[in-house]
């Protein structure tokens, strides 16, 4: 990690991981919780949220996908997966955007912001992360604050590193609250997708809802 290795560490917050445009459970968590660590000393797990995001299309749900570059043999920790540029995954992930919420509510408002950060060339997938949750910081006014495990830290309770799968989302949006969604013409309600669909169409009230998601 590079740019965001200015944050504080505190080894004594809800422990926890960060996604790529984290979905909506993850974001009403860190906003429940007021102080997070983000523990980038983990070995870095396949098939999670951390490197995507779901969204909901015309066609139904489709996932964003940011690739990472491969290690031949061993673990790698979260702070040193790094992005893969073989193929122009942000062209493709920016067309997906544009298809799914160009006419979404508030997509004027954000979308010059969201492209700009996806076509950054972040080096490191918890850099791109970071500076995403930044940007939806200061869009959602949330109140939360992130910080980083100074070492990996073994804890049973108040841990959210195995938390939010992509398998769990539905269960774990049980509670949520129902908004408009694009196509919901066509498609019923879908829960806890990535904070896109909130964003695109909720707009700054996304904060707010996100403060009541958890009671």
């Amino acid at each position: 990690m590079k740019d965001f290795n200015n944050l504080k560490t505190d080894d004594n917050l809800t422990i926890s991981h960060l996604q790529f445009f984290p979905c909506v459970k993850q974001l009403a968590m860190f906003e429940n919780k007021g102080k997070v660590s983000i523990d980038v000393f983990e070995n870095f797990p396949k098939q999670t949220f951390r490197n995507r995001a779901t969204v909901l299309s015309s066609q139904g749900l489709l996932n964003i996908i940011v690739p990472v570059k491969k290690k031949s043999k061993g673990k790698i920790l979260t702070r040193d997966i790094e992005i893969s540029y073989s193929e122009k995954w942000n062209t493709e992930a920016w067309r997906t955007i544009f298809s799914c919420y160009g006419k979404s509510p508030f997509f004027i408002y954000y979308a010059d912001k969201i492209k700009e950060i996806l076509f950054q060339q972040h080096t490191y997938l918890m850099d791109l992360n970071f500076h995403i949750f930044e940007f939806l910081k200061q869009s959602m006014h949330l109140q939360c604050e992130l910080f980083l495990t100074s070492h990996y830290i073994e804890r049973m309770q108040d841990n959210y590193r195995e938390a939010f799968l992509p398998k769990d989302r539905i269960k774990d949006g049980e509670n949520l609250a129902s908004y408009y969604q694009c196509f919901d013409d066509k498609f019923d309600f879908q829960t806890n997708l990535s904070a896109l669909d909130l964003l695109f169409n909720l707009g700054n009230e996304s904060g707010e809802y996100l403060r009541n998601a958890i009671r």
